[in-house]
């Protein structure tokens, strides 16, 4: 009974950090879209840096919050087998959604624009999400189990736009430059993904011709978790 009791309450303690994880960061996105128009360029700007403070004070909180989960969930399990098999599936489904920071072999791409393609005439040539997309796609095919965009995680929520007059691509609501390099991180077997890198017009497709493309393999790269927080407004469990 007691027992029972001990792992009520570390579950319910869990539950509630976990509410607080989620508060926060929905405060934070609520507080970035609530600049008031009218305001002159010195007071948006005096503003976009008091936030870019709360957010990365609110995101140590989180850190901190979620590393206590942690702990709870390691003081929950430390007895019993099954109770430690269930954590070692949750610690591996994190992962895969990308809610936690991973390492481990795979490839690093630099992508890096040509002078050329800021000209005049050159305005047609300058990258957009639709080759971002394409290459995600193409490391996913070719087995990558985790990838990032200039340290931006890609994950089943994760969508590209291209804004401001093609002059920045926003990656989770992130700005990435086309007009300065972009690296691509991509964790998986390191002979598939080189291949699929190497496959013909891989790299050279559509504005992806206009850069300069070079990659490298390493044995340690290192892809942060994904810093916002899911959403399920309508996803439910299928009752059949």
């Amino acid at each position: 009974m007691k027992k029972h009791f001990s792992q009520l309450t570390v579950a319910a303690v869990c539950a509630f950090l976990g509410f607080m994880l989620t508060y926060q960061f929905q405060l934070l996105n609520k507080e970035d879209k609530n600049l008031v128009a009218g305001k002159d360029n010195t007071e948006i700007t005096a503003e976009i840096e008091q936030l870019n403070k709360a957010k990365d004070e609110l995101q140590k909180k989180n850190n901190e919050l979620a590393d206590q989960i942690k702990k709870y969930e390691d003081a929950a399990t430390n007895t019993n087998d099954i109770s430690k098999e269930l954590k070692n599936q949750l610690d591996n489904s994190r992962m895969l959604l990308g809610l936690t920071d991973v390492q481990g072999s795979g490839v690093i791409i630099y992508i890096t624009p040509k002078n050329n393609i800021f000209s005049p005439t050159g305005s047609s040539q300058v990258l957009t999400e639709a080759e971002l997309a394409y290459l995600v796609n193409e490391l996913n095919f070719g087995g990558a189990e985790a990838v990032s965009i200039n340290d931006n995680r890609i994950t089943n929520q994760t969508g590209m736009r291209i804004s401001n007059g093609d002059n920045v691509i926003l990656i989770n609501e992130e700005r990435v430059s086309p007009q300065e390099r972009i690296t691509i991180k991509a964790i998986g077997d390191k002979v598939n993904l080189t291949s699929t890198l190497d496959f013909r017009g891989t790299l050279s497709t559509g504005r992806l011709a206009f850069y300069d493309i070079t990659y490298e393999t390493s044995d340690s790269i290192k892809i942060p978790k994904f810093n916002k927080v899911y959403k399920s407004d309508y996803l439910q469990p299928s009752k059949d």
